[in-house]
């Protein structure tokens, strides 16, 4: 008896043991926490010395996406990481600190991007050969991307896109920065997906797509009251006629098919995330682990488990059919509590219900709940169509209206008046809305916008903004033709690779993932004005000036190479202190003391400070000219003194009067008066007047133009050439200030 009563106690123990190993020892599908902090700093080389501050996970996954997003940080630096839950790829990482802040650019362009391709190819090598840095034959909104950041600031921009079949790819690339201080990774960002391309099938033309473009009506006719003509105080805002570029649908034609495809085809990324970024890899880990669940450290529960604690609950209650998680993240914080935190998001798509839920991961318990069942204003289109035909009049409610809008506002005539009627939330509940139309031409700043219940005959809402204004003449407006050829023409076509849904795994699983095949298409290049002039069919900023194309392409100067300052040059043109418009710097020209006066500014307070445009100093420097800000920067802050009424701009400067303004700028004027307690250090002492001897001793004591320590002349009358002088003042930048 007593040894039957063991043996079934030891049964139970042995069964208790295996149901709380099947309990407990989840197989997780992510690396946890302390692998994948094992994994980032073994891969970016982080020591010790940075302590791993923060450690969230985030899912997508209608996208099938897991990113681990460390934060490691010490005294001096911090770096933030985006890394793959399930594949350990080094998707984004971010480095800050305050060591290179004010400091000179040392690093080179060529060397800047060797350090980059180097760090790329440390982590993805194979990938990486697929990739070609960005050029001008790269399709146009990414080469203006990076042209705007590569010749700014202390750091290089570098991007090298996907190609696959001589055709570009933008959805995957390299985003790599490199600080010009010390040459450190300071930014890097990667997307890469599954992808293939096969282009043996033929392809419709630039000049098929442009036909196909301008099959359709894409130009819009409007009033806008440009601001270049109203910057001046009016009693009426006065209105051009302007024609917008208005897209159609995707506004991308499929190159095979000569299609123009819908937006709900094409896969977007987003554009820039630093704590989630799209990959493949995420699919083959979901097939490779079925059935594992997300456990990002141990002692917390599994996304899974939170997902059905929240589902148990709430749907005793609420209606749960059809929600589907949408996202997630792990987190230490939930407004300021430190702790373990899930947040789950669910969604059901068909009715736009939204549900939020935050859990504590360690006890399982909810603690906020954020749910909606019927937001304002959402219907399927099928049903707002339905809606419209069985419950509204549009002409009864038209005439209705336009009895009530001259009841309150007799001013408005019926001609103005354009009214568009949608079902809103509600059985005859409609909204109503109109621009205002003069000559049949809509001013949208002009507007009534009204919510009107159509069984009462009650207005419940209105939105309603009017003025006098005053026209510009209409009699010569161009006509849509000439409009479209001349923006075809002007802006132009270019062919790259998108990426297209997966529409059965969306009908089937409701997942939000590309096709690996890519699709070739048409598009047009990147236009960065505004407006189309109605009257003189010129392009037009936002501001309603003429747009002058910009170069945004990402070369440096081109007459540098050989020039014994080349690097000088590159690194002061790196931090932005020439400010040069040509192409061609002319290292070897004379200074002259605009260009001298101008740089020492830069490089003496980046010229920040406001300036009195209304004040003219000097008879030969126009307030217009693009040299006056400068000038009056160095005449206000004494760099230089009025001695006349002449500035003499476009003459040549001197080596001692670019010594005078260096040292007035270092703020040594007051010391350089004492001419009494300073000696020549220079052998041509006779050439020196005696009221520049503390200006020469300090440029020695300086050493601005680098002779310190030699025995040398001075040559005061010497006129330094364009590199010389940009040479001086790095070194003065660097060693110095």
């Amino acid at each position: 008896m007593t040894k039957r009563f063991i043996a079934a106690i030891m049964m139970i123990l042995f069964i208790t043991t295996v149901f709380s190993n099947v309990v407990f020892a989840v197989e997780t599908s992510v690396y946890t926490k302390t692998q994948i902090e094992v994994l980032v700093r073994e891969k970016l080389s982080i020591n010790d010395s940075m302590k791993l501050n923060q450690a969230n996970l985030t899912t997508r996954d209608l996208q099938q996406k897991k990113m681990w997003n460390l934060e490691f940080q010490n005294e001096k630096e911090g770096i933030f990481v985006t890394v793959g839950a399930d594949t350990g790829e080094i998707m984004n990482l971010h480095r800050w600190g305050d060591s290179t802040y004010g400091k000179a650019v040392t690093v080179l362009p060529e060397n800047a991007k060797r350090k980059a391709i180097d760090f790329i190819q440390s982590l993805e090598p194979e990938r990486f050969k697929e990739t070609e840095e960005v050029v001008a034959e790269a399709p146009s909104a990414i080469v203006y991307s990076i042209g705007r950041d590569i010749y700014g600031g202390e750091n290089y921009h570098f991007l090298f896109l996907r190609k696959l079949e001589g055709e570009f790819f933008p959805n995957n690339y390299f985003r790599v920065q490199i600080s010009g201080v010390d040459g450190n990774v300071t930014s890097y960002e990667m997307k890469w997906d599954e992808a293939f391309y096969n282009n043996e099938k033929s392809l419709i033309t630039k000049e098929e797509a442009r036909k196909i473009f301008e099959g359709e009506d894409r130009f819009t006719l409007k009033y806008v009251a440009l601001y270049h003509n109203n910057k001046d105080e009016r009693r009426k805002p006065l209105l051009t006629p302007v024609y917008l570029y208005a897209p159609k649908k995707s506004d991308l034609i499929h190159a095979v098919d000569g299609r123009l495809l819908e937006a709900e085809e094409i896969y977007y990324h987003d554009y820039y995330l630093r704590t989630t970024t799209q990959d493949m890899g995420a699919k083959e880990m979901a097939v490779g682990r079925a059935g594992a669940e997300v456990l990002p450290e141990e002692g917390v529960i599994s996304k899974e488990k939170a997902e059905k604690l929240v589902g148990e609950a709430l749907s005793r209650e609420l209606d749960m059919k059809e929600l589907r998680v949408q996202s997630s993240y792990y987190s230490q914080y939930h407004y300021g509590i430190k702790g373990k935190f899930w947040g789950i998001y669910w969604v059901d798509e068909e009715t736009g219900r939204r549900l939020h839920a935050t859990l504590d991961a360690e006890k399982g318990e909810i603690i906020s709940i954020s749910y909606s069942k019927d937001p304002i204003g959402i219907f399927r289109a099928k049903e707002l169509e339905k809606l419209q035909e069985t419950s509204v009049d549009e002409t009864r409610i038209k005439q209705e209206i336009n009895k009530k809008v001259k009841d309150i506002f007799p001013h408005i005539q019926e001609e103005e008046l354009q009214f568009e009627i949608k079902s809103v939330e509600g059985e005859g509940l409609v909204a109503i809305t109109s621009s205002r139309y003069i000559h049949a031409i809509p001013y949208e700043e002009n507007y009534l916008r009204i919510t009107y219940d159509a069984t009462t005959k009650k207005i419940i809402g209105l939105d309603y903004n009017w003025y006098e204004v005053e026209l510009q003449a209409t009699s010569n407006i161009l006509d849509k033709k000439t409009i479209s050829n001349k923006f075809y023409d002007t802006v132009g076509f270019e062919k790259y690779l998108i990426q297209l849904k997966d529409q059965a795994a969306r009908k089937k699983d409701g997942l939000d993932i590309p096709l690996k095949q890519l699709a070739p298409v048409y598009s047009l290049k990147v236009f960065h004005f505004t407006y189309i002039d109605a009257v003189s069919g010129k392009f037009l900023n936002y501001n309603g000036e003429e747009y002058i194309e910009k170069d945004h392409s990402i070369e440096g100067f081109k007459d540098v190479k050989n020039s014994p300052y080349q690097s000088e040059i590159l690194l002061m043109n790196k931090m932005g202190i020439l400010k040069e418009t040509s192409e061609l710097f002319r290292p070897n020209d004379v200074l002259l003391r605009k260009d001298a006066i101008k740089w020492i500014v830069e490089v003496n307070d980046r010229n920040r400070y406001g300036i009195d445009k209304k004040a003219v100093h000097f008879k030969d420097v126009d307030k217009e000219d693009p040299y006056y800000s400068y000038i009056q920067t160095a005449l206000e802050k004494e760099i230089i003194e009025k001695t006349n009424d002449y500035f003499r701009p476009d003459e040549t400067a001197t080596k001692m009067e670019v010594t005078q303004w260096i040292l007035n700028a270092l703020q040594q004027k007051e010391l350089a008066q004492f001419v009494e307690i300073f000696q020549i250090p220079y052998t041509d002492a006779e050439d020196i007047r005696v009221e520049d001897t503390g200006y020469v001793a300090l440029a020695k004591y300086y050493n601005i133009f680098r002779d310190k320590g030699r025995v040398t002349t001075f040559n005061p009358e010497k006129v330094l050439s364009r590199g010389e002088f940009v040479s001086v003042l790095y070194h003065l930048l660097k060693d110095k200030l």
